[in-house]
């Protein structure tokens, strides 16, 4: 018998306001919420908002899958990677995995979207019971 479980989350989020809260917190905010290589990744698309505004609703959809509790505010922590074919993923180091209390052996299956106004993203949590 398969002791296996998952956990779901979803979330969208808004470009424009992603694309506000970018020009008004600058690297502050940039440093907070996403990894360097997430910010060298969006920067270099060119709707690069719509690229931000994605993975910050992947971040909120870990947590949310998680069920919220320890670090659903530590969003720098959760990273959002690219696959060998280029599907997006979600990379949590050991540390990270510690300070979110996520499971080690736990794996994330991630799906994003965007176009123009909207971003969303949706998380599959796998783990034993």
């Amino acid at each position: 018998m398969n002791n296996m479980m998952f956990s779901t989350g979803i979330d969208i989020c808004s470009v424009a306001r992603m694309r506000t809260a970018i020009e008004r917190g600058g690297a502050r905010f940039l440093n907070r919420v996403f990894t360097k290589a997430e910010q060298s990744y969006c920067n270099q698309k060119r709707n690069k908002y719509e690229n931000f505004a994605a993975r910050f609703a992947a971040k909120e959809a870990v947590i949310k899958a998680k069920k919220g509790g320890k670090g659903r505010y530590a969003f720098s922590l959760i990273e959002v990677t690219r696959g060998l074919r280029g599907a997006p993923t979600i990379y949590l180091s050991v540390e990270a995995r510690r300070k979110l209390s996520v499971p080690t052996k736990a794996c994330f299956e991630l799906t994003m979207a965007h176009e123009r106004d909207f971003a969303v993203a949706f998380v599959v949590m796998f783990h034993k019971s």
